[in-house]
């Protein structure tokens, strides 16, 4: 039997155009409907009826999309959505992607066909013309983890990406710590970009050349951590008296490095992650502190809100962060 998809896939409609013709929108062009009626026949699509009688009615469901959950920070998000939902007496589905073909189809599944009434996306890095082509117009969204700058159509929840970067690395300059090494994320990632600016900052408000920085890059995981400590230990006699990564998985792949190279920490090297994930907690690793299930709750409160609203203005919520000072800079 022919599916929903296979219309989408024989127009090259969206998930939420096809889904308006079925159900009967006027949001629609007359040659998209005919289009799609086209390929109906052509077809032998016959809409589920169950579907459609759902469609345009409240579902009492929050949707969510996030990435694979590989760090403990997508675990606090989700469980303050998950409270948030709860205490309004809502259903939570969720739905993880791997790339960014799974991401779109995970998009069409939750927002058409009247299956949520709102979703919260993360870190999803697609532009508000590429989320819009995938839902209905008046469809309410929630980000985190994108640029309320970059999104003018949809609500974003973010953290205080750069002034937590800029305390991490006055820090450093408190400890007169000098050679100090940079370890961010990737270069298209939001918000290791907002982290290096708050880095750029510090440097320009205490008067020191922001060009002596050694930059390293790798990917937000231990392992991505440790290889780019372990590349850079390995040249001729390296300057370095601090690290600052930008996670903290990226700041436990860079202590068992220093490790191993026979570092010691704080003594001859400080260093600094950002999340405040329970695993730094444990071994008294400074970072900083990001209250993560806030970050989900606020979204989640967002969208609740959105999903009864018949006009909306979208806005921004930023969400405070703090350096919690540790062992590995030298607290007790």
């Amino acid at each position: 039997m022919a599916t929903l998809y296979d219309v989408c896939k024989k127009t090259g409609l969206s998930t939420a155009t096809v889904s308006r013709v079925i159900n009967g929108s006027d949001k629609v062009r007359e040659t998209t409907r005919q289009r799609v009626q086209r390929a109906m026949k052509e077809l032998n699509y016959r809409p589920n009826q169950a579907a459609r009688m759902l469609a345009g009615k409240k579902t009492d469901t929050i949707g969510v999309i996030f990435p694979e959950i590989n760090n403990g920070f997508y675990a606090q998000v989700l469980r303050g959505i998950d409270d948030a939902t709860r205490e309004s007496g809502l259903h939570l589905l969720t739905s993880f992607y791997h790339s960014p073909n799974e991401l779109k189809g995970a998009l069409q599944r939750l927002a058409a066909g009247g299956r949520t009434d709102a979703l919260v996306l993360m870190n999803i890095g697609l532009s508000d013309q590429q989320i819009q082509s995938q839902i209905d117009d008046d469809f309410p969204i929630v980000l985190i983890g994108h640029s309320a700058e970059t999104s003018t159509a949809f609500d974003v929840v973010g953290i205080d990406n750069a002034k937590g970067a800029y305390h991490a690395v006055r820090h450093l300059f408190e400890l007169n710590r000098e050679n100090l090494i940079l370890l961010t994320g990737p270069a298209d990632n939001f918000d290791s970009t907002q982290r290096l600016e708050g880095a750029r900052m510090a440097f320009s408000d205490a008067g020191k050349d922001f060009s002596t920085v050694t930059l390293l890059e790798d990917d937000f995981t231990y392992e991505g951590g440790k290889r780019a400590m372990e590349t850079f230990l390995s040249g001729k006699k390296p300057l370095l008296d601090a690290v600052f990564a930008f996670n903290d998985p990226m700041a436990l792949g860079v202590l068992d490095a220093l490790q191993e190279a026979g570092y010691s920490v704080p003594e001859d090297v400080a260093v600094i992650g950002f999340d405040d994930n329970e695993i730094a907690r444990h071994i008294g690793m400074t970072t900083v502190h990001v209250p993560m299930r806030d970050v989900g709750y606020e979204a989640a409160t967002l969208a609740i809100r959105r999903k009864d609203e018949n006009t909306r203005h979208p806005s921004t919520i930023t969400i405070a962060t703090s350096l919690v000072k540790r062992r590995t800079t030298g607290e007790t």
